[in-house]
């Protein structure tokens, strides 16, 4: 069943909360996917806009928006405000719900899930925003375009040091049905730590979408040799379109209560309020 938005690049929340990433939730990360996530606190670079909308569908949106579409040439980025402590001997997990609106028909070029100890806006075009971010870093990417001899696009990546050769990469031969106008796309990066005590393990990025199925990249990454074992990480996305003019947005979506739920509530709380005087004046 498909559901509509006011705008047609604002993704189907019912169908995409109704997708599951595989395995069990890490304590450490964060799920971008389910509750709401206010991108207008975060910091922003380049091209990338953040904005909450409440549409009249029965959701309330925040979308950050790192590329627009229909404008090419095109650099974003945006970070949360709040560095996170992350041991690289333990696993961690992040998930979030991306989507590229149809536009003109060259596809291109990509975005990524990255951590930093700085927030950076790399190069533009093919350095999807992520090309010379800085040495501590670590990204999952969604490549859409390619030249001559890279991976052929849409392909997933693992990136490291803010450098766009990457570690690992899988051809996901779809085309551009990844840019869906209906439906968003659930991504998941999950990372398995070696064991051995060394901050180095297998990172996996996968993308999981309701009608196209699920694709997955993987490899080996030393954080410690990256320099991020024991600095303050941040998380965000970076995006870039060069001659393209695909939008990349990240979002996500809380129902808005109808008045008679805001009724409930405001009276569940007054009861819970009488509740507690009682026990304090007993």
């Amino acid at each position: 069943m498909k559901t509509t938005s006011r705008h047609p690049w604002l993704a189907a929340a019912g169908t995409a909360l109704a997708l599951v990433s595989s395995g069990t939730q890490a304590q450490q990360g964060v799920d971008l996917s389910t509750g709401f996530t206010d991108f207008t606190t975060w910091t922003l670079l380049g091209s990338a806009t953040a904005s909450n909308e409440t549409p009249g569908n029965g959701f309330m949106y925040s979308n950050l928006v790192l590329t627009a579409p229909a404008v090419g040439g095109q650099g974003g980025a945006g970070f949360a405000p709040t560095a996170l402590s992350i041991d690289f001997n333990q696993a961690f997990a992040f998930s979030f719900h991306f989507f590229i609106p149809v536009s003109n028909d060259l596809r291109g070029d990509g975005m990524t899930f990255t951590l930093t100890t700085a927030p950076a806006l790399g190069g533009a075009g093919s350095g999807l925003g992520y090309d010379g971010l800085g040495s501590a870093s670590v990204a999952f990417a969604i490549d859409t375009f390619n030249f001559d001899g890279e991976p052929v696009s849409p392909s997933l990546q693992v990136l490291t040091g803010g450098n766009i050769t990457p570690l690992a990469y899988t051809e996901t031969g779809l085309g551009d049905s990844i840019r869906d106008p209906d439906y968003q796309w659930l991504a998941t990066v999950d990372y398995t730590p070696s064991g051995l005590g060394d901050s180095s393990g297998t990172l996996t990025g996968s993308i999981h979408h309701v009608n196209l199925g699920s694709f997955s990249v993987q490899a080996a990454v030393d954080f410690s040799a990256l320099g991020l074992d024991g600095a303050p990480v941040y998380y965000g996305f970076t995006a870039a379109n060069g001659l393209a003019t695909d939008g990349h947005f990240v979002t996500s979506a809380i129902p808005v209560p109808e008045p008679g739920g805001w009724a409930l509530m405001l009276a569940g709380g007054a009861v819970m309020l009488a509740l507690v005087r009682r026990r304090h004046q007993a």
